[in-house]
């Protein structure tokens, strides 16, 4: 039998108005569920309203709650026998109900009740509840692993569910990077583009943020605290106009000519010059004083000028100028910040490009730790919310600290790409010749198309979640039940497999009505997160959250407002919310959010939460929160989760989690309707009986209803109930931890808000009163006369039955176990027993005297306890502890040979270098210039030596002798040569080896530096010109576009890219020396380009070669051999460097190498003789058929130059196969550098 529903379009937004139609509705459904004869039985018809809670837990919570329904279920008061006299409990105790709230995992229960159901009717559902081989109950048995239960298929599609979800919310934190990193590289990217600032002056500062901070904070700060002070207090707050003191305007006057004075004296000795000294500290002082004298100004003009009391003046500006000097050191703080990021993504890329082993062990340990707090998301979240007193405190702080680390080097890492891309000169081969400023335009381009395709996709934030899996793996495991499609009401029916989507599986909420079939009317409990409140701008630092309680009727917020269901409203289906309501593991987490946790939980991908689409705006928004809410609503979202910023119902989108989130057992809609009886399965994860769940459910329910819950002790409900059954003993908080010996329940009263009390016969007011009601609580806990095979688990499993809720797959024993168990509290719960206690029949009303206390039991806790049968003693104590004391020391003495052994080394390395310099210092004894006669080996050892400056292998004494030697050698290779054959052949070589390495001049061995850009301005301009034409060339190749770029096109030629000559390019490259070694007599002969160009008044060029590989040493060898062929050759050149080697020597970082052969000229006289040196350089670095593969660069304006010398830096080479011929081999420039 059912009855026609009030439709939820008739409901007013009013809290009232609903309970009005909720009563009615209860009277229907108990009507329908006494039948046509017993419909006007008014003594059960006026019954008190009773209410059964389910408490979250996830499946634990779910599976007892289960059991203890089927129970009660098999429980039948009275008899059906005669229609006449049928009760609401005759066909089991599930028929009393007249309310089902339910939390997270109790609405799984909850749900697939309600489904049946409204399915089957009440009469129906109990006897497929009560029933022990009911489909039902084969159903839930075998979908107990409800997020994998096909087992290692469903692993299968639970793994690329979430890898989904991870892609797809780090792809949009990929493009938040792009607009961060985009900011954080702008200066760099201005002075690597235009190069104004003088490097030798800003290097200082690392970064250009640093110092744009410093003078933010210079400029206002000091004004702002000025005028904090010189707003003064008067005798006379009430007078509205207090003119300046003679002392303030002496003071303004005299602070104001000093700094005049002392700016001009700081420019006229070029103190100042921020382009070439960068902010330094003089800068720094004159920006105070300025700031100084203008706040003092400021605030005098303004007092002087604003009209009121001067009391309200200064305290209104005070406020603001409190908050302005807020806001300056923020503001600060971010600058500074940026600069971090910026510097430490370059010394990150810097240490990726020179090979560093050690960040990709990093990079793997990361990626391992992601995986174990994946793994431990729940179990971690858990802790941090329920940790022990000693515990509360620091395991939060942890978790944030932690969390924000790992969001750090997250956004570390994508800036690292960011700036690899924008400033590497090896990145991708198309890109070699794009400067950088085009290279960040490319990724600003992406960037918004990105913004603009996708940030209006107002879905992009559920669909990315793990929302819509956990959500279908509910719906299907607990709701199917209610598909008439499933057969569940037939035991030969046939069931499509739980792994199948049927339709008809869920329900719209909307359509969702149990009670008009006999059945409770369901509450669905979530939490609204809200952490900020827009209109004070403070956090709501406690709660961070409210509750929401869905029904087909519509939304109850918080205490008492109510929103009626719209067929307009975003209420989806029932799935969605039970799977809501259960969102445990989500970035908002009301009560327990912490924005590190909240980051963690987000960057893991591990999101439950949803947005739900508000159904009324409850405030007017700000233009422009209104435009990005409507505009941009999927960053909106996201933003608010990553930062667990949340602002409740004052949002177009609200976001929802977990129940639990703000009270976890269900009973606050309940106390809310104010119902006589409230049963309350209480199955959180509650292992010590520390009861935190009904602690906060106390505090609410006295804060938001002005009720108060007094639990009886057990001596209190032993002396005022006579009960009749030994199964059941009502228990004192603290006695349920140590109890085995009953099956205890908790039993409380509830007195609900004084109100005033019937009028007496006079007309005037009664006595106030208090309506009182009765707190049932079912706990899970064990006693010695349950079932052998539960025992057994419990002895196995000593965490039993409060396992931890990040467990969600239970396998047999375990779903048995916990539904056993409830099935016995259920069982137990008798209708006389129940008729026994106040509000079960009749209207509550409580004798209790002494109320029983929340919490363990201190002196019960000390005193010994006596062992159940099924846990056992701990007897690993001392061994544990032997154990690790072991494991420590091993630890440590592993540490100290490691130490020992690095000491060791650096020792004998020192040792090493002191022999070496010892015998080059005996060898070069006898060196003169003039007739130079050292033997090959000193000179090749000399330059070993030489290759050792500046390393911490040798010691100060050594470096000072080093640097003498180095002097003395210098003087030497400047004498005149001695007019003998001998001694001008002798000169010659020692001229191209050991002078060469000691007149070195100091040069940029990387091709990145963070302020020695490898190209100047003038050669990134016609860098980008090259790169423009090209594009314009190939876009024009196309009809479409053909008439847009041709005309006026140009021909592109090698000369518009770098100044090498491209004429007989090819030709002359044809000839290039071969990869093995020439004589110098054949060298001589052979064809090759002229180096006239490279005589200069004062004698020959000197040319540096620096490789980065050995292998580049043979080809290396044969160009040095054909640019020095020949006694009057024009290039002196020096003896290859490897430049890799002698950084390993020095200890230094790795130089990051040049993607082409790069020639880097000293001064500008010598850039024909770098074309005529260009022409030489072949395999395996230029090829036959290449173009644009050779680069001049001047040398950066920052590095001392020597005119005569250019550096010839070649990168790289690998052998590779070809891949058209396998038995090919050829030697090409590499694009990858030595690891």
């Amino acid at each position: 039998m059912s009855t026609e529903p009030v439709c939820a379009d008739d409901l007013t937004d009013n809290f009232a108005a609903l309970r009005a139609v909720e009563h009615e509705a209860i009277q229907a459904r108990r009507k329908a569920v006494l039948g046509t004869d017993a419909s006007d039985n008014p003594t059960e018809l006026n019954l008190p309203q009773v209410g059964l809670a389910l408490s979250g837990g996830g499946v634990r919570s779910a599976t007892f709650a289960l059991g203890l329904m089927r129970g009660m279920a098999q429980n039948r008061e009275g008899s059906s026998a005669d229609p006449a006299k049928r009760t609401l409990a005759s066909d089991g105790l599930l028929g009393r109900l007249d309310y089902l709230s339910t939390v997270s995992g109790g609405g799984y229960t909850g749900g697939m009740y309600g489904r049946l159901v409204a399915t089957y009717g009440l009469h129906c559902a109990q006897r497929l509840m009560a029933r022990g081989d009911s489909p039902v109950l084969e159903w839930l048995r075998r979908n107990g692993r409800y997020l994998t239960p096909a087992g290692s298929r469903d692993v299968g599609i639970a793994v690329v569910t979430y890898l989904r979800a991870w892609l797809a919310i780090h792809a949009e934190f990929m493009f938040a990077c792009i607009l961060l990193g985009l900011v954080v590289v702008a200066p760099h990217l201005w002075q690597h583009s235009f190069q104004v600032l003088d490097p030798r002056g800003w290097e200082l500062w690392r970064t250009p943020w640093w110092a744009l901070s410093l003078a933010l904070w210079a400029t206002l700060a000091p004004g702002l605290i000025a005028g904090y002070w010189a707003a003064r207090d008067a005798p006379n707050p009430a007078a509205t106009r207090l003119m300046p003191g003679w002392r303030d305007a002496l003071f303004v006057l005299a602070a104001a000519g000093g700094a005049y004075l002392l700016l001009r004296a700081l420019q006229t000795s070029g103190a100042i010059n921020p382009v070439r000294h960068s902010l330094n500290w003089p800068g720094a002082g004159v920006l105070t004083v300025i700031s100084l004298v203008a706040g003092q100004l400021c605030v005098m003009v303004w007092m002087a000028v604003k009209a009121g009391p001067h009391g309200l003046k200064v305290a209104l500006l005070r406020n603001w100028l409190t908050r302005a000097l807020r806001w300056v050191m923020l503001g600060t703080l971010a600058l500074a910040g940026l600069g971090a990021l910026d510097r430490l993504s370059w010394w990150v890329l810097e240490e990726f490009q020179t090979g560093n082993q050690w960040l990709w062990g990093g990079v793997g340990v990361g990626g391992v730790a992601v995986l174990t707090l994946r793994t431990l998301m729940q179990p971690l979240q858990q802790m941090a919310a329920k940790s022990e007193s000693s515990a509360r405190d620091w395991l939060p702080r942890l978790l944030n600290f932690g969390s924000l680390l790992g969001v750090l080097a997250l956004v570390t890492a994508w800036l690292v790409v960011l700036q690899w891309f924008v400033f590497a000169p090896e990145t991708f081969r198309t890109l070699r010749s794009v400067p950088a400023w085009m290279r960040a335009s490319m990724l600003t381009s992406v960037w918004l198309t990105w913004v603009v395709l996708t940030a209006g996709n107002s879905q992009m934030a559920n669909t990315s979640s793990l929302h819509s899996f956990y959500r279908a793996r509910l719906t299907r495991a607990y709701l199917a039940v209610g598909n008439r499609q499933r057969t569940m009401d037939n035991d030969a029916g046939t069931r499509a497999d739980v792994t199948r989507v049927v339709e008809g599986d869920d329900t719209r909420l909307a359509s969702y009505r149990p009670e008009l079939n006999g059945g409770p009317i369901h509450l669905v409990n979530t939490c609204l997160n809200q952490t900020r409140d827009d209109k004070s701008g403070l956090y709501n630092a406690d709660r961070k959250g409210t509750a929401v309680t869905a029904t087909w009727r519509g939304f109850e917020i918080g205490q008492r407002e109510f929103v009626a269901l719209k067929p307009e409203h975003d209420a989806g289906t029932l799935g969605r919310w039970v799977a809501v309501s259960g969102a445990a593991a989500s970035p908002g987490a009301g009560a327990y959010t912490s924005r590190g946790l909240a980051l963690l939980v987000y960057f893991l991908g591990v999101r439950l939460g949803h947005w739900m689409r508000a159904p009324r705006e409850r405030v007017a928004l700000q233009w422009l929160s209104h435009l990005a809410w409507r505009a941009i609503p999927k960053p909106m979202m996201l933003a608010s989760e990553a930062s667990a910023t949340f602002f409740g119902v004052e949002r177009p989108w609200w976001y929802m989690s977990d129940g639990g989130h703000f009270e976890n057992s269900g009973v606050y809609p309940l106390l809310k309707r104010e119902l006589g009886f409230i049963i309350l399965s209480d199955a959180g994860c509650d292992a010590r009986y520390e009861f935190g769940d009904m602690e906060n459910l106390v505090r609410k329910a006295r804060i938001d209803f002005g009720a108060e819950i007094d639990f009886y002790s057990r001596d209190e409900a032993a002396s005022l109930f006579t009960l009749g059954s030994k199964e059941l003993t009502v228990l004192s908080p603290e006695d349920m931890a140590n109890n085995h010996s009953s099956r205890g329940v908790l039993l409380a009263r509830i007195r609900y808000r004084e109100r005033p009390g019937p009028r007496r016969a006079d007309g005037s007011e009664g006595p106030p009163v208090r309506p009182e009601g009765t707190l049932l609580v079912i706990k899970p806990n064990l006693h010695d006369a349950l079932d052998v095979d539960l025992l057994a688990y419990a002895q196995k499993h000593e965490s039993f039955p409060h396992e931890s809720t990040g467990d969600q797959s239970f396998d047999e024993a375990q779903w048995e176990s916990y539904h056993r168990l409830g099935e016995d509290f259920g069982r137990s719960l008798h209708a006389s027993w129940m008729a026994q206690l106040p509000g079960w029949r009749t209207p509550a009303r409580h004798g209790i005297r002494v109320a029983a206390r929340l919490g363990a039991n201190k002196g019960a806790a000390d005193a010994p306890r006596v062992e159940p049968l099924w846990r056992r003693n701990a007897r690993a104590t001392a061994i544990g502890t032997t154990l690790g004391v072991g494991a420590s020391g091993t630890l440590l003495l592993s540490l100290w040979q490691v130490q020992d052994q690095l000491q060791r080394n650096r020792t004998d390395e020192q040792y090493e270098a002191r022999q070496l310099f010892t015998e080059v210092s005996k060898g070069l004894q006898s060196f003169k210039g003039s007739c130079p006669d050292i033997p090959e080996h000193v000179v090749t050892q000399a330059s070993l030596l030489l290759d050792l400056r500046g390393s911490p292998t040798m010691r100060p004494l050594e470096q000072a002798g080093l640097e003498r030697l180095a002097g003395r050698i210098a003087d030497e290779c400047t004498r005149e040569v001695e007019a003998s054959h001998e001694c001008v052949a002798a000169h010659q070589r020692i001229q191209g080896s050991l002078c060469a390495l000691v007149l070195k001049p100091p040069t940029q061995n990387t091709a990145l530096n963070y302020w020695h850009p490898g190209a100047s301005p003038d050669e990134q301009a016609r860098d980008g010109r090259t790169v423009l034409r090209t594009v314009q060339s190939a876009v024009g190749r196309f009809p479409v576009f053909g008439t847009l770029f041709m005309e006026g096109s140009q021909t592109i030629g090698l000369a518009d890219q770098q100044p090498v000559d491209s004429s007989n390019t090819q030709s002359q490259r044809a000839a290039a020396p071969p990869l093995t070694p020439m004589p110098p007599e054949i060298a001589a002969a052979a064809f090759l380009p002229s180096l006239n160009a490279c005589w200069r008044g004062n004698g020959r060029t000197t040319l540096y070669i620096h490789i980065y590989d050995e292998p580049s040493q043979v080809p290396a060898k044969a160009l040095r051999q054909a640019l020095s062929a020949g006694a009057d050759s024009s290039v002196l050149v020096a003896p290859i460097e490897n430049v890799i080697r002698s950084a390993d020597l020095r200890q230094q970082r790795r130089p990051v190498p040049w993607p082409k052969p790069t020639l880097v000229l000293h001064d500008p006289m010598s850039r024909d003789c770098a074309r005529s040196i260009s022409r030489f350089i072949g395999g395996p670095w230029v090829l036959p058929g290449d173009a644009d593969t050779v680069w001049l660069r001047d040398l950066p304006r920052t590095l001392l130059a020597r005119p005569g010398v250019i550096e010839l830096w070649l990168p790289p080479i690998e052998i590779t196969t070809s891949e058209n011929n396998a038995d090919h081999t050829e030697i090409v420039g590499a694009l990858t550098r030595e690891r």
